[in-house]
C-alpha cells in the first residue's frame, strides 16, 4: 500500500525513539526478502499517532509527541483523543449540530442521575476518555428501579438494584473515580429486536478532499447495549441491509445515503473547526438512527479501527487503507 502511496512507511512505538540522536528504530515490510524488518530511520516527516489517550500513564509517550511537535512535523489527525464532556461542549455551539447531538451532561453528584431521570427511563455513562465500549454503563429505570448493564471484554454483566443509593455504589466501582458523562439513551432502529448504528469511514485522499469510503450497519447482539465489536455484532454493508433487511426502496434508500453523507459532512467539518484538520476520522463517527428517523451523532474516534470493513470487496477495504497515505 505504501509503494502505491509513494511513501516510506515504518511503524514504531515511544521505546523505539532515540530523542538525543534524532533517530527511530522503525519496523518495516520488506517486499523483496517478503518479511517484517526492523531499521533505524530518521524522524517522520508525517506521523499518525494511534497510542492511547491518557498522557500521564507514560511521561514517554508524552515526551515524543512534544518533541514532534517542537520539530513541526506534521499529524495526519490533529487531535489524539477526544475527551467526550469537551467535544459535546464545543459541537452544541453549533445550532445546525445542535438538535441532533444526545443530551448530556459532566457527572458531578447524584443529582445529575436524578435530573436525567426526569426527562428519560434509560441512560449512558461513559468515560471520558475510553472508547470501543470500554467504560460504557447503561442504566434503565424500571419499576423495580434501577437496571444496569455493562462490558467486561467480552463477557456482558446485567443486574438490577433496588434504588438509586445502591446504584451508586455500582457506579462509583466502576468508574473507579474516573470523570464521565451522563447521556440520554436514542431511541434507536432495531432489527429482530436489536439496537443498530452506523460506522462510516470518511476519510481525506491525497488531494485533501472528502470521501466517503464505506457504512457499515452494526446490530447488536441480544439484550446488548452496545453495537461494538465487544457485543460481537452482526456487521452489514449499507446499501444491502436497509434495502434488503429494513425493506427500502431505491429512492427511500437514495434519500437516506444522501441525508447521511450530507450530516456526515456538516460533522467532519465542525470537527475540523474545533480540533485542526484530520486525514482520517473513518470509522470513528458513529451515526445512530432513531425511530423517527432522524440523525444523531453519537461519538467521533480519532484512531479508528477496520473491524467493521470486512463485509466490504477488497477494493473498498483498500482504499479505506490508501487514503490517509496518500493525504499525507
Amino acid at each position: 500500500m505504501n509503494t502505491f502511496a509513494k511513501i516510506n512507511l515504518y511503524f514504531f512505538s515511544e521505546k523505539d525513539v532515540d530523542l538525543k540522536n534524532n533517530i527511530v528504530f522503525g519496523t518495516f515490510y520488506d517486499p523483496k526478502k517478503k518479511k517484517w524488518r526492523k531499521d533505524s530511520f530518521p524522524f517522520p516527516d508525517v506521523y499518525y499517532n494511534r497510542r492511547g489517550g491518557e498522557l500521564k500513564r507514560n511521561k514517554r509517550v508524552q515526551n515524543v509527541r512534544k518533541t514532534f511537535d517542537q520539530l513541526n512535523i506534521s499529524k495526519i489527525n490533529a487531535q489524539h483523543f477526544y475527551d467526550k464532556w469537551f467535544s459535546y461542549v464545543k459541537l452544541k455551539q453549533y445550532p445546525e449540530l445542535k438538535p441532533h447531538l444526545p443530551h448530556t451532561t459532566l457527572f458531578q453528584s447524584k443529582q445529575d442521575l436524578k435530573d436525567m431521570f426526569k426527562t428519560t427511563s434509560r441512560v449512558y455513562l461513559k468515560s471520558l476518555k475510553q472508547n470501543n465500549g470500554v467504560g460504557v454503563m447503561s442504566v434503565s429505570k424500571t419499576k423495580k428501579g434501577y437496571t444496569y448493564k455493562y462490558y467486561r471484554k467480552t463477557k456482558l454483566h446485567k443486574q438490577t438494584v433496588k434504588n438509586l443509593n445502591r446504584l451508586m455504589k455500582v457506579i462509583r466501582s466502576f468508574f473507579q473515580n474516573k470523570p464521565f458523562i451522563v447521556q440520554k439513551a436514542i431511541d434507536l432502529l432495531t432489527y429482530q429486536k436489536r439496537p443498530l448504528d452506523l460506522r462510516c469511514d470518511v476519510q481525506r485522499n491525497g488531494k485533501g478532499s472528502l470521501e466517503f469510503v464505506a457504512h457499515s450497519v452494526r446490530v447488536g447482539s441480544k439484550n446488548a447495549h452496545i453495537t461494538n465489536t465487544k457485543s460481537n455484532p452482526n456487521i452489514y454493508r449499507f446499501e444491502d441491509f436497509f434495502k434488503n433487511h429494513m425493506g427500502y426502496s431505491n429512492e427511500q434508500f437514495n434519500q437516506l445515503k444522501q441525508r447521511l453523507e450530507t450530516f456526515l459532512f456538516l460533522v467532519y467539518q465542525r470537527v475540523e473547526d474545533c480540533y485542526g484538520p484530520f486525514g482520517e476520522m473513518g470509522m470513528g463517527i458513529d451515526i445512530g438512527i432513531d425511530q423517527q428517523k432522524q440523525l444523531w451523532l453519537i461519538e467521533c474516534n480519532v484512531k479508528p479501527g477496520k473491524n467493521s470493513m470486512w463485509v466490504y470487496d477488497e477494493k473498498t477495504i483498500n482504499r479505506a487503507f490508501y487514503n490517509p497515505l496518500s493525504y499525507t
